[in-house]
């Protein structure tokens, strides 16, 4: 079910239309009064006039709460894409990354000697800052003499580091604009790093958005699977993935129905977790698909609000490892809503 809009008003983009001489947006009449009477006279029939008013009082609050509820959600949408660009040039920010390094079984050298395993960027820290060593599942860090990192605001040696397997937090290491965190994924440990200083960072201007559309906040029929099904997600760095998928959501686009089906990104998530693609892939949008998240779904029903699709980290670096939409997302309509592509990407 799609939402239409019931007020143009407020919307980025558009400007306002008021009725005059009977002729409303989009070419639409003016609703004519129930009946045209004088000052003088009474109701055609001359019953009380007052049934009619209530049902007038009533048609008007239903309109006024339908258009208070649009506005709202509008609201929602320009609020979130004001979030987005202070997230955009924060260090949690995609174009603040700026390596990803795998580490091999044993000691992993790294600082800004090209003679390290793993390299930081140009005068960002000393030439040798220490080893990085993979036993097993487990990592850990040394740091070398003489040389400041810290973590938790705690200067530190030697350390076991915290990885973000199973949605774990990581442990970050803090050395000047830089910022070091063990991942894993698909069973490998790598380091991720990130530079507070990083020129793409630095030169973010904004994020472009298709216009916001209410026909694109679409309520759907949520399928629950019985139990919930496992299913495979490929990712750009070539392992599988598997996510717990706990139903379909079908809902009607341009007259054609469709479906998608969300997974759960981490065990016991509260937001279903949507990988889509699109018709507009490629041309106006990544490439690779856009991301969604939504609330769980209530009595059968979840709203997706295709107005806040995003792109993922690979959209803006080479340095993600981003998970590739599966193949029953794939639509074949297109969705002109939410993010657009970012300049450089494919």
């Amino acid at each position: 079910m799609i939402h239409k809009p019931h007020s143009r008003r407020n919307i980025p983009g558009s400007a306002d239309f008021p009725c005059a001489d009977g002729i409303c947006p989009a070419g639409e009449r003016e609703p004519a009064p129930a009946f045209r009477r004088s000052r003088d006279t009474g109701p055609p029939d001359g019953r009380s006039a007052l049934p009619g008013t209530i049902c007038l009082f009533v048609l008007a609050a239903v309109w006024a709460s339908s258009v208070a509820a649009t506005d709202k959600a509008l609201q929602e949408d320009i609020d979130y894409r004001k979030e987005r660009a202070v997230w955009m040039r924060s260090e949690k920010s995609p174009l603040a990354l700026a390596g990803l390094f795998w580490l091999k079984a044993g000691r992993n050298s790294f600082g800004t000697d090209r003679g390290n395993d793993f390299v930081l960027p140009p005068e960002s820290a000393p030439g040798r800052v220490g080893h990085f060593e993979l036993k097993g599942n487990r990592a850990s860090v040394e740091i070398e003499s003489g040389v400041t990192v810290t973590l938790n605001g705690q200067q530190i040696g030697l350390r076991e580091l915290k990885t973000d397997a199973d949605g774990s937090q990581p442990d970050i290491l803090h050395l000047n604009v830089l910022r070091m965190k063990v991942i894993e994924r698909g069973g490998r440990l790598a380091v991720r790093l990130v530079n507070l200083k990083n020129p793409r960072l630095l030169e973010f201007q904004r994020a472009d958005f298709f216009e916001i559309d209410p026909a694109f906040r679409v309520e759907a029929k949520f399928l629950p699977y019985q139990p919930a099904k496992k299913i495979k997600v490929a990712t750009v760095t070539g392992y599988i993935e598997e996510l717990e998928c706990p139903g379909a959501a079908q809902f009607t686009l341009g007259g054609t129905t469709v479906q998608l089906e969300p997974v759960f990104e981490t065990p016991g998530d509260t937001k279903l977790y949507f990988m889509f693609k699109d018709e507009t892939n490629g041309r106006e949008t990544y490439g690779g698909g856009r991301y969604l998240y939504t609330e769980l779904p209530r009595n059968g029903r979840v709203t997706l609000n295709f107005n806040q699709a995003h792109n993922p980290y690979c959209a803006y670096n080479s340095y993600s490892t981003c998970q590739i939409p599966p193949l029953q997302n794939w639509l074949r309509v297109p969705i002109r809503a939410g993010e657009k592509k970012y300049p450089e990407a494919k």
